[in-house]
């Protein structure tokens, strides 16, 4: 029997769906024959399309479109707020929420708090979800920033060490809170999510680094997160700093080192260099990997605006092919949206999911 899996008119009805739902996200309002154009979908599937949207309350009429010899099309956009993610972010200082919309932007603009006595345990947490989800309307998803290793298949936390969390199914956790789309992922994958579909770097490679629990990285590579066959892919904190040196299981040699540093220098002490530390690690990522873009999270830009044209001095003085480094656009917030992203891209492959 074949592997090959064929495709019956439910199949195809939902790919055409998500392929107009991604065409209203990105650009915005747009008639139906914009839509056929983009999607290469014929007007009438476009029509039906549409109107299924319609009905389910996922889009609405925004007026005409410009005249182009005829009629004048009706113009349509997402609803955004029909549908809700609650993005959780577990390894800011202190753990912050937001609601996120169906575009990916933060609704009311800025995110809160997580209450402290969510975080005095993982049940706590799974408590304040599951009541907090109870209180919304349209919530579709829930994404969850962990700093540690997670296992997205299963929704595990492996191990989070500034959490004090060890092998936590928190995706099964989370089933009660109602949310059709549930995901767990390490914070700085979903940094670099939030930073390739939303920070307008538009190549298809980039490696978000970042410093919170640990020293990390997130990996895009051909437009898609590289996981690792462990879903370990940038634990680079775990890199050898110089010959002999030795980290932990939990924390590894070169951010074992550069803690040590940053605690030397806010003590009035020397220490080892912040930037030759950081520079060891783009060095290796950008020898490895040939990315396009290393982009900071902004607590590593708490310890200098300059670092990265520091950074990129660096690298072009031993690389044939330096990447650029820039400073994250997302901030704070990159994470969370993210998270978000993560839920839409599930949401994207089983597109029901959205009409529920």
């Amino acid at each position: 029997m074949s592997d090959i899996r064929t495709a019956d008119r439910g199949d195809i009805r939902d790919v055409n769906l998500a392929a107009v739902v991604d065409t209203l996200r990105r650009h915005g309002s747009v008639t139906r024959a914009r839509i056929a154009r983009e999607t290469g979908l014929s007007s009438p599937t476009v029509s039906a399309m549409v109107t299924t949207l319609l009905e389910a309350g996922l889009v609405t009429t925004a007026g005409s479109g410009p005249a182009t010899g005829g009629r004048r099309g009706d113009l349509y956009e997402l609803k955004a707020d029909a549908r809700l993610v609650l993005a959780v972010d577990l390894s800011s200082t202190p753990p912050r929420r937001a609601l996120v919309d169906l575009r990916g932007d933060i609704v009311g603009g800025s995110a809160a708090d997580l209450p402290k006595s969510a975080l005095r345990s993982s049940q706590a947490f799974v408590r304040w979800v599951t009541s907090y989800a109870a209180s919304l309307d349209g919530l579709v998803g829930i994404g969850v920033a962990v700093p540690g290793v997670t296992d997205p298949v299963t929704g595990t936390i492996e191990w989070a060490p500034s959490l004090g969390w060890r092998d936590v199914r928190l995706r099964d956790d989370l089933r009660p809170a109602g949310a059709a789309v549930i995901v767990v992922d390490n914070d700085l994958n979903l940094a670099s999510l939030g930073e390739h579909a939303f920070a307008d770097e538009r190549v298809s490679d980039l490696v978000m680094l970042g410093l919170r629990g640990g020293l990390g990285a997130g990996v895009i590579l051909g437009g898609a997160l590289h996981r690792g066959v462990h879903f370990a892919a940038g634990e680079i904190g775990y890199l050898p700093v110089m010959p002999g040196t030795r980290g932990t299981r939990d924390f590894g040699a070169l951010e074992s080192t550069l803690f040590d540093s940053l605690d030397e220098q806010a003590a009035g002490g020397g220490g080892p260099d912040i930037v030759k530390l950081l520079s060891f690690a783009c060095v290796a990522v950008a020898a490895v990997l040939d990315v396009a873009v290393i982009v900071l999270g902004e607590e590593l830009l708490r310890h200098g605006e300059d670092l990265p044209r520091e950074l990129h001095q660096r690298l072009a003085e031993v690389l044939p092919h330096p990447p650029a480094v820039v400073a994250s656009k997302l901030g704070a917030d990159g994470t969370l949206r993210g998270a978000a992203a993560a839920v839409h891209a599930e949401i994207t492959h089983d597109i029901r999911r959205l009409l529920a």
